[in-house]
Formats: C-alpha cells, structure tokens, sequence
C-alpha cells in the first residue's frame, strides 16, 4: 500500500498544504469515516460536521476553512474540489496486479507484432497481423480480431472484444465486457416498406407490407484517436462503407451506443445509456446526459450541451444547451415546462368562465 506525506500530496496536486508536512497518509475516506492516517476529502463547507465528529487528523478542506477549529493538524487547500479530487484519486489509486509477459494460456497468432513491456492475462486470444505497441496490458478472456492496431499504454479489462482492422490510439482504457467494431444495425426491405410510406405519408398500407429484410454488411471499421475512455457494457459499431470514429480525448460511460458511421469529435463527454444512431455527427467538446438518444443522420455542433433524458431529432447548432423531448433551447423547454405546469388552472379558470357565460345566457 502506497504511503505519502502531506508535503508529496500537496506537492502532486500543487495546492497548499498546512500543519504538519511531515504526517504521512495511507489512505482516502469520506469525512465521516476517516480515521487517523487517512486523509478526510471535506473539500466543501457541507462536510463540516461529519469532519469534526470523525477521528481524523489530515483533510483536504475547502478555502477559507479554519483548520485548527476542525480538529486538524495538517491538510491541504483545496481551491477547485473536483479537480483536486480528481488528482487524489490518480495518486491513490488501486491499480490491476497485471504480471509483466504472456500467460501460457493466450492464443497468439504468428503474425501479430507485440510491443515491449507488455502484459497479456489468461485465455486473451490475438488474431493474425495484429499490431500492439508498448507498455500494453490486456487482462484475461479478451479477445483482438485480425488487423487491429493498438498504440502504446492501452489498458483492456478482462472480456473485451475488439473486432477486426479496429484502430486503437494510445493511452487507450477499455472497461470489462466493450465491444468494438460490431456489425451495424443496417437493413432494407426489397421494396419500399413501412417505415418509408409512413415518413413519407403518415400512413401504413398494405402496399408497404414485406416479408423480409435484407442486411447491409458492415465493410468499415472503428478508428478511435488518443487518450480515450470507454466504459464497461458499451458497443460501438463498424461503419457500412466509411469508419465510425472516436476523436481524441473524448471519454464515453457504461452502456453507449456508437451506431455505423457515427463520428465523434474530440473532448467529448457521454454519459451511461446514450444512443447514437447510425450516421450522425458530434462536434467537439459535446457533453450528452445519462440516456440522451440522438436521431440518425443529426448534426450537433461543437461546444453543446445536451441534459439527460433529452431526445434529438434535428440539427444541433454549436455553442446550445439543449434539453427535453424533443430537445430544445434549455430556457425554451423550462418556459414549456411551466407552462405545462399551469395547464390545470389554467383549464379551471376556463371553466369557471363558461359556467359564468352559461348562466347568464339563461337568465337572456
């Protein structure tokens, strides 16, 4: 277990510390529960209490806080909490025992190229001419299909599947269970079906009617760029002709779906159980809510924010936050949603008034 002073501390997220520099720290808890040699995370005023009624010594406190007064006697200034937070977590973290070679259980073909320093787990099977750079590790029963290409210091967690001339950047972290590079979900009937004669007429027929489908072969693939996150569950599919793509830096939660063609630009935030259907754009630096489902064939702009729940169903200009289902301007959907909420007296208010009108047209 790692064990650092408050001065380390301090010094990696380059924040103030106070008190004894010298205490050392084995371990993170929340302010109720931290006790003596572990760090109190009480980064906001709301911690006050839990803080003073715990047995810790060493916290990282809000600004402004007087740290005598909270029992302390060393701890650190935590100007911006959940950034700090985040650097704690980098310096504490618990990483995967990953033992440095090639277990004897892993199937690896002759012509894949494996970098130095890397790490392949139990039953991880590696298709013909694949490349994998350095520093790689990949734990046990996933699995890397033909062509793909991995740059350095990806982490795979164990069930990962990784379909066939995937591109892979570096600095790449996989969660449990991903899959990517999957068939897309493309079909088409022999002649013009339901769905069609219904966006066309608003109407179903039996003109329309079909009794099979017919698939469309995914023959693209997935390109996704550097220092990329995804998380467990999700899938992202191949594209139909062109590539679906990940841009650099966008980090993606558990349970998304990329669908073919999509194109995801870089720095971009998507939250667990978003949708994205087949041949959609999303410029940079977007952030979609938890369940956020985006129409195929949409555009949304650089610079947007979309809140949970929201359904997209046109283009989205850059720089909008957006909301509600449909999704519109945040402060249009709240003004809907008001009024919504006025309905009711509304509706009363109108009865009352026909009541009225009604009486005196029988008094006539």
């Amino acid at each position: 277990m790692e064990h650092f002073t408050i001065k380390k501390i301090a010094d990696e997220l380059g924040a103030d510390a106070f008190g004894d520099l010298d205490l050392v720290i084995s371990a993170v808890n929340s302010p109720s529960k931290a006790g003596l040699g572990e760090l109190a995370l009480a980064m906001d005023p709301s911690y006050e209490n839990d803080l003073i009624s715990s047995t810790a010594n060493a916290a990282i406190i809000w600004s402004g806080a007087d740290w005598k007064s909270l029992g302390l006697i060393a701890g650190i200034i935590a100007p911006r909490s959940r950034y700090t937070l985040s650097g704690v977590t980098h310096l504490f973290e618990k990483k995967p025992v990953i033992k440095n070679g090639i277990h004897p259980s892993a199937i690896i073909s002759e012509s894949a190229i494996l970098g130095e320093n890397i790490s392949v787990g139990a039953f991880v099977i590696i298709g013909e001419n694949v490349k994998i750079g350095n520093n790689v590790r990949i734990l046990s029963h996933s699995s890397i299909a033909e062509y793909a290409t991995i740059d350095d210091n990806a982490l795979l967690y164990s069930g990962v599947r990784i379909g066939a001339r995937v591109q892979i950047g570096s600095n790449f972290i996989c969660q449990s269970n991903t899959v990517i590079g999957v068939d897309g979900f493309s079909y088409v009937t022999p002649k013009p079906g339901a769905v069609e004669e219904a966006k066309k007429t608003g109407k179903i027929t039996s003109d329309s009617r079909t009794d099979s489908f017919e698939r469309i072969n995914s023959l693209g693939s997935v390109i996704i760029g550097d220092n990329v996150e995804i998380g467990a569950n999700s899938a992202i599919d191949r594209g139909t002709i062109e590539n679906t793509s990940i841009g650099n830096g966008s980090k993606l939660d558990n349970l998304v779906h990329i669908g073919h063609n999509v194109s995801v630009g870089s720095t971009c935030l998507i939250c667990g159980q978003v949708g994205i259907a087949g041949s959609s754009i999303i410029g940079d630096r977007v952030v979609l809510g938890g369940q956020v489902g985006i129409a195929d064939h949409i555009t949304v702009g650089s610079d947007v924010i979309i809140a949970g729940k929201s359904g997209v169903s046109s283009n989205v200009p850059s720089g909008r936050v957006m909301m509600g289902n449909p999704a519109m301007r945040m402060d249009l959907n709240i003004e809907s949603y008001k009024s919504i909420r006025r309905l009711p007296r509304i509706l009363a208010k109108i009865s009352k008034i026909e009541e009225f009108i009604s009486k005196n047209n029988k008094l006539k």
